[in-house]
């Protein structure tokens, strides 16, 4: 039996063994990219790397077949490291998220696209066969890390981080999809245009849907009684909070948010119940600080209370940092 009928008959089988070591792998690196915010510059890295490397290699394997081995190989990497990116981003993006929130469900699409990254025979006939695919793949995956390592480089706001990151990621998916000189036509470069200008509204309308990465709000407790200096109480309650532990009516929240790095930031509380909402706080403008930071607000409720739950949210820019429910007893 010759090499060729070899791999005939165990290709699928090799694959299959491949792709289940590739899941493993991923898992691996989930659970070693945890709070390690120090490698996100190393993924943005090889991102960068892997899009040269592939724009070379495209350019110059249309017109020299010396170079479909390289091609070959590049191809692989790119999935490899499409597969370790997305499997690094999930714990980040999972903290900062909100269960049963709609910003949940960014996590749940990059843990998707993190396990079809595993599946070598299908991802590799997608990224070759389906063109639009290949790129809009890439432009998401690009988007993630950009829009998680801009802020904790530059130093910017969560929302102005995620505009550049959209203009990063849809300048290099362009060049992937088109070659420079293509976009003189005027036809093209004004899809272009359009196509961008598209994007960038898209990032402002479905902003809620993002997680606010990298922050991430660790606890929101409750008290009848504050101390405005200290953000200390008496006594806190998580979920249910008695009526005699209100002073003159009032609950007070206390939120506690963690930031790797100083990022500026802008965060507003809310308190809902029944959807009609009993108080929104002002806007804080503040710098957040590596070891955490707190914010508080506090509502007054009416005599008559219902002993309906009251919805507490933290956000920022529109999108949600943490909720939490709190219920007033007899």
């Amino acid at each position: 039996m010759n090499w060729r009928e070899l791999h005939d008959k165990y290709a699928r089988l090799l694959w299959a063994l491949h792709s289940a070591w590739a899941l493993i792998s991923g898992i691996a690196v989930l659970i070693l990219a945890h709070n390690r915010y120090g490698f996100a510059r190393w993924v943005v890295l090889f991102l960068a790397l892997t899009w040269g490397s592939t724009l070379f290699v495209s350019r110059v394997a249309e017109a020299s077949r010396l170079l479909r081995f390289a091609h070959g190989v590049v191809s692989y990497l790119t999935r490899v490291m499409y597969q370790e990116t997305l499997f690094f981003l999930i714990p980040f993006y999972f903290y900062s998220a909100t269960v049963r929130s709609w910003n949940f469900v960014y996590v749940v699409l990059l843990t998707a696209l993190a396990v079809l990254s595993c599946f070598d025979l299908l991802f590799d006939r997608l990224l070759r066969e389906h063109r639009w695919f290949a790129i809009g793949f890439f432009a998401f995956v690009s988007f993630s890390a950009l829009q998680f390592f801009l802020p904790l480089l530059l130093r910017t706001r969560i929302e102005n981080g995620e505009v550049l990151a959209a203009t990063i990621a849809f300048l290099a998916a362009l060049a992937l999809s088109q070659r420079w000189r293509d976009l003189v036509d005027g036809r093209r470069l004004a899809a272009a245009a359009v196509v961008f200008a598209i994007v960038l509204a898209g990032v402002y309308v479905f902003r809620p849907l993002l997680p606010p990465v990298p922050l991430r709000m660790t606890a929101l407790r409750f008290s009848g009684e504050l101390d405005h200096r200290t953000l200390s109480a008496p006594a806190t309650f998580t979920s249910e909070i008695p009526r005699s532990a209100l002073r003159r009516g009032r609950i007070y929240a206390v939120a506690t948010v963690f930031s790797p790095e100083r990022i500026p930031a802008r965060v507003q509380m809310s308190f809902v119940q029944n959807g009609k909402v009993l108080r929104v706080s002002r806007i804080v403008d503040l710098t957040t600080r590596p070891e955490g930071f707190r914010v508080w607000d506090s509502v007054r409720l009416p005599p008559n209370v219902s002993a309906d739950p009251i919805h507490v949210e933290l956000s920022t820019a529109g999108q949600l940092l943490g909720k939490r429910t709190i219920r007033v007893v007899p």
